[in-house]
């Protein structure tokens, strides 16, 4: 009987914890639902559940992936259009850095000019190849880091709309 009664008792917690765990999961799903790179979306936020919180997290992952496009333009070799793309990286660092301040401090319309120049940098880094009618050897990383400054639009736009925790 007490036997019966913990195993009745466990699987009610382990019903209500994966209740939890995929409530949990679906919110994070619900705030990539409309974004443009959903599946970017997810394995950046990570599982958050907040806006605010999904937006800090996925600019700390883009400005670490702009400082590593970075490096690797430098060790593709020396151009004209590379040292274009570095500079446009370093732009869209600082750019990202400072919409993470914006994003603290609640400055919303500075925190999309912020974002939308860093995507601005990203698309003119891969502009300059076509432009000049060359291969970009960093194409596919330029590309990526576009989708996931896209995708901060976003998250930032779900703030507007108050989905907080």
């Amino acid at each position: 009987m007490a036997i019966e009664h913990c195993m009745i008792s466990f699987s009610l917690v382990f019903l209500a914890t994966v209740t939890i765990l995929l409530a949990g999961q679906a919110r994070a799903q619900s705030l990539c639902d409309k974004a443009d790179y959903q599946p970017l979306c997810l394995s950046v936020i990570k599982g958050q559940t907040d806006a605010h919180l999904a937006l800090e997290s996925a600019i700390t992952v883009l400005i670490s992936q702009s400082q590593r496009a970075k490096i690797s333009a430098g060790k593709k070799g020396d151009s004209q259009n590379l040292d274009v793309c570095k500079e446009n990286f370093d732009d869209a660092i600082s750019n990202l850095k400072t919409s993470l301040k914006n994003l603290k401090n609640g400055d919303m319309a500075s925190l999309n000019i912020n974002l939308s120049a860093a995507l601005t940098d990203f698309v003119t880094c891969d502009d300059t190849f076509v432009e000049s009618s060359e291969t970009n050897p960093i194409g596919k990383t330029d590309t990526l880091l576009s989708h996931m400054a896209s995708n901060c639009l976003y998250l930032s736009s779900l703030i507007h709309k108050g989905h907080h925790n």
